[in-house]
């Protein structure tokens, strides 16, 4: 009996789901999320793959776009130091988000991203470098348990700093210069951050029921930022990684995926 439970309950890494679940959240994520146990195996690196490269694409989108529309501006091979930052960085939390916010390895992509922003282009700006050291700093404190940042402060902190550090200094470091303009465009990516992420930071009732506010909180910001054909769509992918919340666990950290994903295809609709 025991053995056939353990078949028809078992994690796609090989590990048995428990008869009676935890309702601490903390202790529900390792089995929420699983790392399959080949090394090769393509479903270990299919979400580094897709969220690394989301993650670029919601960074980079809007500052190039605002770059191209003014006159003169150009984008020279200067700015490869912040590319090495954010593709480094988003390897970082790629694994924070995949492994519980415990990953050892995230250590390591976060000390290299940290290396970038002493890189001359970066240090000579002391607010571009400011900005991203306290970006970095933020994604290793968020994974010590005793500040407690795994919740809505956590949440709204991760949606602050992602959304207006990096934009801001690659928007900064190509043309020397911010605009308000620029600022306020960023909002709708606040706010998507905020919904986003929202099951990400906070895998329990209370995030499924503060997902209603942010998910509503999006459209709202949505709406007034312009209403298009890709509206629609971007509608259609928050419905869908709302109700994802709702998925068994089996998916693990295709779950994950599936939120930045959505993201980043928003992003490229909010941005064209």
């Amino acid at each position: 009996m025991d053995s056939q439970y353990e078949q028809m309950h078992q994690l796609p890494d090989g590990r048995v789901i428990p008869r009676r679940a935890t309702t601490n959240p903390q202790e529900r994520r390792s089995y929420e999320n699983f790392t399959p146990a080949g090394f090769f195996d393509w479903r270990r690196w299919m979400p580094l793959v897709v969220i690394v490269v989301s993650l670029n694409i919601v960074w980079w989108r809007q500052p190039l776009l605002h770059t191209q529309a003014l006159s003169a501006a150009t984008v020279s091979w200067q700015i490869m130091p912040l590319f090495g930052y954010t593709l480094v960085l988003s390897i970082a939390v790629t694994l924070l988000i995949t492994q519980n916010f415990r990953s050892l390895l995230s250590y390591l992509f976060l000390g290299i991203s940290l290396l970038f922003t002493f890189s001359s282009l970066i240090q000579t700006r002391h607010e571009v470098f400011i900005l991203l050291l306290l970006l970095s700093t933020f994604f290793i404190a968020i994974q010590q348990s005793w500040l407690g940042l795994q919740n809505i402060l956590g949440l709204i902190l991760l949606s602050v700093l992602s959304t207006f550090t990096i934009p801001i200094a690659i928007f900064y470091v190509t043309n020397n210069f911010l605009t308000q303009r620029f600022i306020w465009q960023l909002l709708p990516l606040f706010f998507a951050f905020l919904f986003y992420f929202t099951p990400i930071m906070m895998p329990n009732p209370d995030g499924r029921k503060l997902s209603i506010l942010t998910l509503g909180l999006f459209w709202v910001t949505l709406f007034s930022h312009a209403v298009n054909f890709g509206t629609l769509f971007i509608i259609i992918f928050s419905l869908f990684a709302f109700v994802l919340q709702f998925v068994k666990a089996k998916i693990g950290n295709w779950q994950h995926m599936g939120y930045v994903l959505m993201l980043a295809l928003s992003t490229l609709l909010i941005y064209h």
